[in-house]
């Protein structure tokens, strides 16, 4: 009768087909018992095995990492052999690996350590990289889901923010005024209207009163696809080296705004490799932005942010031995990038808004335009413009590029223009047709920053925002400088204008500034000088320290050809931040000229109210002035079928409904105010398309309430409102303390039941609570004529619940006999 060996995953080859199935079925159970052991599935079990060799079972580790699988390999004079196919499945690839079949000697692939622990049926295999085939692990720094906005949330209302302004000098009166307008809700999108008033004492060339329109649209956002479609007074898209127009008009665009989550700019990404698992740290300028665990072979990290400009990259790689090595990279992060693939575009078509601010209604000739920027990689982004109205077409493209890891970035782009039938724009004759190149390079690291930008244009170039009559310039030139250091920041600029019928014009400038050491305050110097002038040169020292969390004081000095000023500043912010206060503001100055200010400030739930007062004393014996001024500021919003007075509502709001009154509510763990007499708050601060934590503090909530949460996310749609709703209501709370008929306390731990009618008794499979120390026992909305019943050792007790006189609050009961 055939035998075989005990011990585990060993067989003599004399063992017959029929027991070696028995044995490897007992072998397949055994590892499955084990918790996960399973059978290789390229087992080669075709592969015969000669007198004199053993087949083996074994589990294996590579490079410190067990797979949980048993493999097949045979023994021949102590050499270990295994089938191609099985060393391809545990990771391992060589010369020929993909062709090779049969069995092959383990120590004839080059640089693998084999280490066979026959005792536990353990083989170690160390294998160095290119020994490794194992796809590139990829992972990187997880950006957060983008928030939706609950739609239940959503509330239809009417903002209406303003913004007045009242001064008197002398005997000039004048109240001025801005206000918008805006309905959401109602339908798809957003509508708004924005106008300025103007009232007082008429003045040469000025009326006494007026109002002008100054933009009436509609918007909707379409946040999934990163689009808003406009109608009515926008502005159309524009580029760096074009120049952006008001219309009345419809627009289409790609709105990033809508995802603010997402990065457009391209991302870094690293590359590094381990023989053993390991654990990757990765610093960016010294800030350990990520650790990650990683298993043998080849990875990649990506989606790595960076800031503006150079930066230093390390990646500390320490194995499970404790061994660690550092490998450095160049980052550079350009924010004028775009991600590769990504692209951000506008579509307009409209007539073109002119005397804007001044006339409510002048439209002039109509115009199209489409602007485009596209990133073709991580390095490399392509820009086009095109335009065309009343007689003008004008096309161009440029690209912004990214030179290396540290070289920096540099821009360039070229448009042509033809025609232009407009008297204003053929009154200065010459070729109508004409053409704009710009270059541009900037690099910037911790130390140094260097920007150089040029543009130029022929005496022909036109765009569509010069048809109104503007004079378009012949170019210009900039240069900036920049050096940081422990002795401050260092600037120097250069700055070049040319206008077609004028001399340019050159400007220089110098700028120090540095953070004073042992306190807060810092200084800074600016000096700029006209090149073809020097009696415009400008010389300016400012002065500042923060003395408390809200008070600040700082001076100045100004001097000039022509005047020297000093002025002297303290300040107070309204105390309370969000929450609201009180702040002033007192300003001394000295000079040709004296002047001073006072100013107070109150900033409350309902907006913010300003008062002040100017002095200014005269020039070379001038008569001074004096002037009274004031202002308020808020808003108006009506919604939930009520109107309700705030501070400005510029983006979105949360109604916040409590239900109590004197309810502090926070705002991203910022107090920003308390609900009022109805328990509602207004909260003007949010951010739209963002999750915003909204939470009220519960401890000072009536003992009697109770509240199904204390913390609320609310996703608020561009320039809209939500609803939060903290649901709450109050309980009868029962105090009460149980005795037996012996008068001791009941046990501590007791169980109770109450017992009200068929429907209580029906639920009394489980207890309602325990009884506490000296036979306390709390309960909240206890039914009317209800009976506790108290299990104790051997038995049970009842006790009736007296009637409760009240139907809401905190009321105790006393001592009780449970009989």
């Amino acid at each position: 009768m055939p035998t075989w060996k005990s011990r585990r995953c060993r067989w003599p080859t004399a063992v017959p087909d029929p027991a070696r199935v028995l044995a490897l079925a007992w072998l397949l159970s055994l590892g499955m018992g084990a918790g996960g052991v399973q059978m290789a599935t390229a087992q080669a079990v075709g592969t015969a095995v000669a007198a004199g060799e053993l087949e083996l079972y074994l589990e294996v580790t590579l490079n410190g990492v067990a797979d949980g699988r048993l493999s097949r390999f045979v023994q021949n004079d102590g050499a270990l052999f295994a089938s191609a196919a099985s060393l391809r499945e545990l990771g391992l690839k060589w010369p020929g690996s993909e062709q090779a079949t049969g069995l092959l000697p383990l120590a004839g692939l080059p640089g693998l350590g084999v280490v066979y622990d026959g005792a536990r049926q353990r083989l170690v295999l160390s294998a160095p990289l290119d020994l490794l085939d194992r796809p590139v692990t990829r992972f990187g720094l997880s950006q957060e889901p983008r928030p939706v906005a609950d739609p239940a949330a959503v509330i239809p209302g009417l903002v209406f923010n303003y913004d007045v302004y009242a001064q008197q000098t002398q005997n000039i009166r004048t109240l001025s005024g801005f206000t918008e307008t805006r309905l959401f809700g109602l339908g798809p999108g957003v509508w708004s209207n924005t106008m300025v008033s103007r009232a007082g004492t008429r003045q040469q060339g000025l009326p006494a009163h007026d109002n002008v329109r100054l933009d009436t649209f509609w918007q909707r956002d379409f946040a999934d696809e990163m689009l808003s479609l406009s109608a009515g007074d926008v502005i159309t898209g524009s580029l760096p080296w074009t120049r952006a127009a008001r219309v009345g008009g419809i627009r289409l665009s790609r709105n990033f705004s809508l995802q603010p989550y997402r990065v457009t700019t391209p991302l870094a990404s690293f590359q590094g490799s381990a023989v053993l698992p390991s654990t990757v740290d990765l610093f960016v300028n010294g800030l350990k932005q990520t650790s990650q665990q990683v298993q043998p072979g080849e990875f990649q990290l990506s989606g790595i942010p960076s800031l503006g400009g150079t930066g230093q990259a390390q990646m500390v790689i320490t194995d499970i031995n404790g061994q660690r090595r550092v490998v450095s990279f160049d980052l550079y992060g350009a924010p004028q990038l775009l991600d590769a693939g990504l692209t951000d575009w506008s579509l307009d078509l409209g007539r073109l808004r002119e005397a804007y601010g001044l006339r409510s209604f002048d439209y002039g000739a109509p115009i199209v335009s489409a602007t485009a920027r596209h990133g073709l990689n991580a390095a490399t982004t392509v820009e086009g413009h095109a335009e065309a109205g009343r007689g003008i077409v004008q096309a161009g493209a440029g690209g912004v590029w990214r030179l290396g890891e540290q070289g920096g970035v540099a821009s360039a782009s070229l448009a042509f223009s033809h025609g232009g039938d407009a008297p204003a724009l053929t009154a200065a004759g010459g070729d109508a047709s004409g053409r704009q190149w710009a270059l541009g390079y900037q690099w910037n690291s911790r130390r140094f920053t260097v920007s150089l930008n040029t543009l130029r244009r022929d005496d022909g170039f036109r765009d569509v925002a010069a048809l109104p009559g503007d004079v378009m310039s012949r170019g210009s030139d900039s240069l900036y400088l920049g050096v940081n250091g422990g002795w401050g920041q260092l600037g120097f600029s250069l700055i070049r204008q040319q206008a077609f019928d004028q001399p340019a014009s050159r400007y220089a400038g110098l700028s120090w500034s540095r953070q004073l050491q042992g306190s807060n305050a810092s200084i800074s110097v600016n000096l700029n000088r006209n090149l073809d002038n020097a009696a415009e040169s400008v010389l300016y020292v400012a002065w500042s320290m923060p003395l408390e969390r809200k008070l600040a004081v700082s001076a100045s000095l100004r001097s000039s050809g022509h005047s020297q000023s000093l002025l002297v500043d303290a300040a107070r912010s309204p105390e309370g931040g969000d929450a609201g206060g009180i702040g002033w503001r007192v300003q001394a100055g000295a000079g040709d000229s004296t002047s001073g200010q006072a100013q107070l400030t109150q900033l409350g739930r309902y907006g913010q109210l300003m008062a002040g007062i100017t002095q200014a004393g005269g020039q070379n014996g001038a008569p001074g002035s004096r002037s009274v001024y004031g202002s308020a500021s808020g808003g108006v919003v009506v919604a939930q079928g009520q109107a309700h007075a705030s501070r400005r509502v510029d983006d979105a709001f949360a109604l916040v409904s409590a239900g109590v009154a004197g309810i502090p509510v926070q705002l991203e763990n910022r107090v920003v105010g308390e609900t009022d007499a109805r328990g509602m708050l207004f909260v003007t601060q949010l951010s739209s398309h963002q999750t915003n934590r909204l939470a009220i503090d519960t401890l000072r909530l009536p003992p009697d309430m109770r509240i199904e949460r204390s913390t609320l996310n609310v996703v608020p749609s561009s320039r809209s409102g939500v609803i939060a709703s903290f649901p709450m209501r109050r309980v009868l709370a029962v105090e009460l303390a149980l005795r037996d008929a012996q008068g001791q306390w009941l046990p501590a731990g007791s169980r109770l039941w109450l017992e009200a009618g068929a429907a209580a008794a029906a639920r009394a499979g489980a207890p309602l609570t325990v009884v506490g120390y000296d036979g306390l026992v709390y309960l909240e909305d206890p039914p009317a004529g209800a009976d506790l019943r108290v299990e104790l050792d051997g038995g049970s007790c009842r006790a009736a619940l007296p009637s409760s006189p009240q139907p809401s609050g905190l009321i105790n009961l006393g001592v009780l006999t449970c009989q």
